[in-house]
């Protein structure tokens, strides 16, 4: 029998805006468990929100959440919050994509330009999946709801004209992007020593951006200097970058660890 827990599954939450996030959580899982509705659907969720809103599924008890963002690899994803034994299917998302060409040819927009021109117009972010750059262009993953306005509203992404326009699945090929692979050491795996050595900062600098909470570990805030980074952890900081750990790569001759950093060039 599902039991309400209101105060320990928000205390979940590691910051203000996260426990925000978990209210809202909880009143998706009420509405299934407890008022019976069938479905909720959510925003786009990063996967820290994801991982946060099945926590509070499973604390709660009786419902689920099942995530999708249209494609495999797909970052940000919907998510459907059904009772345990719920069927869905993949139109009940309501995830759409946009293909999206810059009309000039002789430099293409960065991530940061497509972002900034949709929730220019407006667009709550939470309706924007992934952005995935492409040959030509990229790939816009949003809410349906909105594709129609974006098709007549979205002229320029930056100081870019361009062209907009639906594209299905059959025309959206993923290629990951190629990471910037960058050898750092270190005396321990700590949170604020491989911050430090990934964006050139002294060690109390790193140490006081982590304290002031603007460093993410797998996309949820870390307060902690000392919190251990593993193989496969994404370290984000706010107006520096992203990165993700590899792998460890042993230990050097003078006894400090050795691990191998890996870079999207339209994060930095």
């Amino acid at each position: 029998m599902p039991v309400d827990h209101k105060e320990s599954l928000l205390n979940l939450a590691r910051n203000a805006d996260e426990r925000l996030f978990a209210a809202r959580c909880l009143d998706y899982v009420r509405a299934v468990v407890k008022a019976k509705k069938a479905v909720v659907l959510t925003g786009f969720l990063d996967p820290g929100q994801a991982g946060l809103l099945e926590d509070i599924c499973q604390g709660f008890g009786g419902a689920r959440a099942l995530l999708w963002g249209r494609y495999r690899e797909a970052e940000r994803r919907r998510a459907l919050v059904v009772a345990e034994d719920n069927q869905w299917y993949e139109e009940d998302y309501k995830v759409g994509i946009l293909q999206i060409v810059p009309l000039r040819t002789d430099s293409l927009p960065g991530h940061r330009d497509y972002l900034g021109s949709l929730t220019g117009l407006g667009i709550n972010r939470d309706k924007i999946g992934d952005i995935v750059r492409q040959e030509k262009g990229a790939a816009i993953f949003a809410a349906k709801e909105i594709l129609t306005f974006l098709t007549q509203n979205l002229h320029k992404v930056g100081r870019y004209p361009v062209t907009v326009r639906l594209l299905d699945e059959a025309g959206f090929i993923f290629s990951a992007p190629e990471l910037v692979e960058k050898v750092v050491t270190a005396a321990s795996p700590r949170l604020d020593a491989l911050v430090g050595k990934a964006f050139n900062l002294s060690r109390a600098d790193s140490t006081i951006l982590v304290q002031q909470g603007k460093v993410f570990q797998n996309w949820r805030q870390q307060v902690n200097p000392a919190k251990p980074v593993a193989a496969g952890d994404v370290i984000s900081c706010r107006g520096r970058g992203r990165f993700r750990v590899l792998r460890c790569a042993g230990v050097t001759k003078k006894a400090r660890e050795k691990f191998i950093l890996g870079f999207d060039p339209e994060y930095k």
